[in-house]
């Protein structure tokens, strides 16, 4: 009997169970838990695109175009395998939504650095920009860099004072060679592990993946992403990076971000003020 073989197969099941169907069950384990915690009169909140959400607008309450926000009157389906969260005790019904807007983005600030590393992050005004950039800073360490792209000079000391990123650039991220050349000299002239796109305008493709060495990450969480764009372009300037794309869910993204709240009160106290 070839004993080897049978070993080879035990680590493969064994591989396999605890990479695959442990997650898996543990994952269903605890939408299960949820779904059973609810009861008549909760309010949750809808993790899941409204563009794929089943929606009957009866009334427009208000509209703010500053903040994104249509209140409304109506009714929406959410279906069973949908993703949803319950409407957390500790904070407002606003503040709580304008944070789960986002919330696959902190979630992978989280994910994707290692310590040490340098992590650059356009858009770092906005939403996500500012959450991940807490994020991203708890995980690449004392170490680690990260440093912001903001168009205005103006909104630099806020975003200092936040903590959040260790240095913040002004740059056009429609400029590649422009944010190139601000980023490599806020990061020693070392290219990045890893850069994260928040800006929600079109033509910030190359700008996020230029200042990326070989074998580094870019991560697009923007719906203004053209991955054809992004796709060619890392073909024609040489650069072997990895992209993914921002698909608004990762593993507990939801506590992930209401959690950045709760740890950082400026973040929150900017939250309240601009976005409630």
């Amino acid at each position: 009997m070839d004993y080897s073989m049978i070993l080879i197969l035990v680590v493969m099941v064994a591989v396999f169970y605890f990479m695959i169907i442990r997650p898996e069950k543990k994952k269903k384990k605890e939408e299960e838990n949820l779904r059973n915690s609810l009861k008549e009169g909760d309010k949750i909140i809808s993790l899941v695109s409204l563009s794929m959400t089943p929606l009957k607008i009866e009334k427009i309450l208000s509209i703010h175009k500053d903040i994104d926000r249509v209140d409304i009157v109506g009714k929406a389906i959410l279906f069973e395998s949908a993703l949803y969260a319950k409407m957390p005790e500790d904070m407002s019904e606003p503040l709580a939504l304008a944070a789960l807007d986002v919330a696959g983005a902190p979630a992978q600030a989280r994910k994707l650095p290692k310590e040490g590393d340098s992590v650059l992050i356009l858009g770092a005004n906005g939403k996500s920009g500012v959450l991940c950039g807490w994020e991203a800073m708890k995980k690449v360490g004392p170490n680690g860099k990260v440093v912001g792209v903001v168009r205005n000079p103006k909104q630099v000391p806020g975003l200092m004072e936040l903590g959040v990123y260790t240095d913040v650039i002004v740059a056009d991220c429609t400029k590649p060679v422009e944010v190139m050349e601000a980023a490599l000299a806020a990061n020693d002239g070392k290219e990045y592990d890893l850069s994260i796109c928040c800006v929600n305008i079109e033509s910030c493709e190359m700008s996020a993946i230029l200042p990326v060495h070989d074998d580094g990450l870019v991560y697009f969480f923007s719906m203004a992403t053209s991955f054809t764009k992004a796709a060619l372009g890392a073909e024609g300037i040489g650069k072997d990076v990895t992209m993914i794309i921002g698909n608004g869910y990762t593993k507990n993204h939801a506590q992930i971000t209401l959690d950045v709240l709760r740890e950082n009160p400026k973040l929150r106290k900017l939250f309240d003020e601009k976005y409630c």
